[in-house]
């Protein structure tokens, strides 16, 4: 029962041929006249072809599970701590600056930064949770994704300080006098 043709190459499909060819079913109350002048297809039957094609399943990565939800509940705890902070971010950039010998005067400014800050931050980690979740039920790695998302609260975070403190007069005096 050996195949007389070729052996197929990587990435040909090899028809698949019956030992036997199979005689064609009939309903039982056909007419043989009409049955006999339908074509017959000519497409060949691939063993490979997509749909006989059965995907495996994935299995459940428990690390990544455990690691992405690790993740998760500390980015929840970051954004949750900070609220409080980046809504009143005058005094701390007060704060902050007075040790270097710089003054901080736009708490108004800083308050806006801080505002825009938070709400960046919780929608970023609202998204991080949809998509990670969404990777851990189709059991695709998801740890990178609160990952990502802590960079891109970072990134926010950043921008909104560096606004409120290169917007403040009291500080852009303090670089000119540095000059």
């Amino acid at each position: 029962m050996t195949d007389p043709r070729p052996r197929p190459k990587y990435g040909e499909y090899a028809p698949v041929s019956p030992a036997t060819p199979e005689p064609p079913t009939t309903p039982p109350n056909a007419d043989p006249s009409l049955i006999a002048h339908q074509p017959a297809s000519t497409q060949p039957h691939f063993a490979n072809a997509a749909s006989d094609a059965v995907v495996p399943e994935r299995k459940r990565r428990l690390w990544d599970v455990l690691l992405t939800s690790t993740l998760l509940l500390f980015g929840v705890v970051d954004v949750m701590g900070t609220i409080p902070v980046l809504t009143d971010m005058g005094p701390f950039l007060r704060e902050a600056l007075a040790g270097q010998g710089a003054t901080f005067t736009s708490d108004a400014v800083a308050a806006e930064a801080g505002g825009a800050a938070n709400i960046a931050r919780v929608v970023v980690l609202v998204l991080t949770i949809v998509f990670a979740l969404i990777q851990i039920q189709r059991k695709r790695l998801a740890f990178w994704i609160p990952v990502v998302g802590a960079l891109i609260a970072g990134i926010a975070l950043m921008v909104a300080v560096f606004v409120a403190v290169l917007t403040d007069p009291g500080f852009m005096a303090y670089v000119e006098s540095l000059q």
